[in-house]
């Protein structure tokens, strides 16, 4: 049987663990917000085919070669959504061993 000491401690790291991963979303969101709106503002100057999105920020141009200009990329957005899922996942596992704990 563990000590209640322990099990305290290990509800702390998730908790932290929570907030790490809070902490990452919304510094990407952040940081997708600055490429958008400051990075690319000037994107739409010289696109024909701009495309908007607003979760994750982003602004991007398909040129009429097939590049693209300006989009975020997969490691980026896998970043973004994985720190989302991570964070509410973690909160409702804490979220539920506390309600656990009091009853």
């Amino acid at each position: 049987m563990t000590r209640p000491g322990t099990f305290d401690a290990r509800l702390n790291r998730l908790w932290g663990a929570v907030c790490a991963c809070a902490g990452i979303f919304f510094l990407v969101w952040g940081l997708s917000w600055v490429k958008a709106s400051v990075l690319n503002e000037d994107l739409h100057n010289r696109c024909g085919d701009l495309h908007t999105a607003s979760f994750p920020f982003e602004k991007s141009c398909r040129h009429e070669d097939g590049t693209v200009e300006g989009a975020n990329s997969a490691l980026f957005d896998g970043v973004f959504f994985g720190s989302m899922a991570a964070g509410a996942v973690g909160l409702v596992a804490a979220l539920t061993i506390e309600a656990g704990r009091k009853k």
